[in-house]
């Protein structure tokens, strides 16, 4: 797991913020990786979505 990953599963970064970070260590980072990592956070706004419009 990368720091980006590390920070964000322990709730130190917002989906945003690991966004930010992600563009930049993005040529550090295997491409796979990278994918991962987009997918994580997507589900991670996803869900966030949901709990917001839930009644």
């Amino acid at each position: 797991m990368c720091i980006i990953c590390v920070d964000f599963e322990k709730g130190r970064l917002t989906t945003k913020e690991a966004r930010r970070a992600l563009g930049e260590m993005v040529v550090k980072l295997d491409k796979a990786h990278v994918e991962e990592v987009k997918a994580k956070l997507e589900r991670a706004e996803a869900d966030a979505d949901a709990e917001t419009h839930s009644p």
